[in-house]
């Protein structure tokens, strides 16, 4: 049996953020990304939790593929993402084993 795709989001544009995370706009690229998850991405320092996501300005709990939503970010500053960067969902806070 195959092991379950990892929760993956693609970075696509960061805006009204500060030094604690923000708003940016995600797209879906992989698995089921769902509020309350915690992401890593290469270059990213620490990680980042998934406190909410927006789609047509209505509250979702998750994603799947190939769709994009604002989302918000908390955790850290978003301005160490660029467009195209791939965050991961990592099992808890500081795991980077999945990068």
């Amino acid at each position: 049996m195959d092991a379950p795709e990892a929760d993956r989001l693609q970075m696509h544009h960061a805006f009204d953020h500060d030094p604690d995370g923000g708003v940016c706009v995600v797209r879906c690229v992989g698995g089921r990304p769902g509020v309350g998850q915690f992401f890593a991405a290469k270059g990213l320092t620490g990680t980042l939790r998934l406190d909410r996501i927006k789609r047509y300005d209505v509250p979702v709990t998750s994603l799947t593929p190939p769709h994009s939503a604002k989302v918000h970010l908390s955790g850290g500053p978003l301005v160490q993402l660029r467009y195209g960067d791939v965050l991961v969902a990592v099992p808890e806070p500081g795991d980077t084993t999945a990068l």
